[in-house]
């Protein structure tokens, strides 16, 4: 079956199960999570799982370099920087409290697992954003698709004889 021939889906594109955060997530564990499981983003969802935001590394670094009243944004990159190691937790610098819910995108972009694909892209492209989330009837999102993923579908259409390969 040629995928040019098919209309290809949300679902046939998306990274399934994506990696989300709470809102109560603070700045360095939201720091950890994206480098943990190498994303550049994720889905903010409240305590039943319904998605509720969006955050981005982008989104991270803004917050970062604006700072706050209280604490300068040398600061804050300076909590994202220190990794330390278990071992050393009393050199640990204590976190103010800055939480997801504090910068992310409210109201993300959610998309249905039977869109087309060239909704989303047209979507993605309209609202100049990076990510969307796949979500089902309720708000669970199920998937995520970034502008990689549109990439990778663009080179399965272009190249249809050299799929998975």
């Amino acid at each position: 079956m040629s995928l040019i021939s098919t209309e290809l889906k949300a679902k046939d594109i998306m990274t399934a199960d994506p990696v989300c955060v709470g809102p109560a997530t603070r700045i360095r564990e939201l720091a950890r999570v994206f480098e943990q499981h190498e994303v550049s983003g994720a889905p903010v969802v409240d305590q039943q799982g319904r998605v509720v935001g969006v955050v981005s590394k982008t989104d991270l670094i803004r917050r970062c370099s604006e700072g706050t009243d209280e604490v300068p944004p040398a600061f804050l990159c300076e909590i994202l920087a220190e990794q330390g190691d278990e071992d050393q937790s009393s050199q640990v610098i204590p976190e103010p409290l800055i939480c997801v819910e504090d910068f992310m995108t409210e109201d993300p972009l959610m998309v249905t697992p039977n869109m087309s694909v060239a909704a989303v892209a047209r979507l993605m492209f309209e609202r100049h954003i990076h990510r969307v989330i796949v979500a089902d009837e309720k708000e669970f999102p199920v998937g995520i698709i970034t502008t990689m993923d549109m990439m990778g579908a663009l080179g399965r259409i272009l190249s249809p004889s050299k799929v998975n390969t």
